[in-house]
């Protein structure tokens, strides 16, 4: 991973601080995976990813030749792209079983009935087990996903 790195900064034409900088870590990250002290986490994969849509995924984590992409990839994905995305599960193609949320009313607009809240407090509370990770979904079909620390 250190030469892919360093190929990155090369090729964009950045210093280890600069790179630090723009994925928003610390650069002592970089320095420590530059000097072959840690290995690179998937959430550092993650923000380079992000960071330079044209860089090849195989290239980063398969060790595939072509560095870039051969087409620029688009901002948005088209609905059609996405969809197929969400339907293709991780072993396959899903089943031709669409998915069907529950029906759900709509608010009344009076002033009797207030309109629900633009967040929905989270009302499943366990305490026979530890959080393991949180994961929050937005419309825009982009996530974040949080571990929390022991204490």
């Amino acid at each position: 991973m250190r030469e892919k790195l360093l190929d990155l900064m090369k090729n964009e034409g950045l210093k280890p601080s600069q790179l630090a900088e723009l994925l928003e870590i610390n650069p002592a990250g970089i320095s420590h995976i530059l000097a072959g002290r840690n290995k690179p986490g998937f959430d550092l994969l993650q923000k380079i990813l992000r960071r330079f849509p044209r860089i090849n995924p195989d290239w980063l984590l398969l060790d595939s030749d072509k560095m870039y992409r051969d087409s620029k990839p688009e901002q948005s994905a088209p609905a059609a792209a996405v969809e197929s995305s969400i339907s293709d599960g991780l072993f396959g193609p899903a089943r031709n079983t669409p998915f069907n949320p529950p029906h759900q009313e709509p608010a009344s607009t009076t002033s009797e009935n207030p309109a629900p809240p633009a967040t929905t407090p989270f009302s499943g509370t366990r305490t026979d087990v530890a959080v393991r990770r949180i994961v929050i979904l937005y419309d825009d079909l982009t996530f974040e996903s949080f571990t929390p620390t022991k204490r």
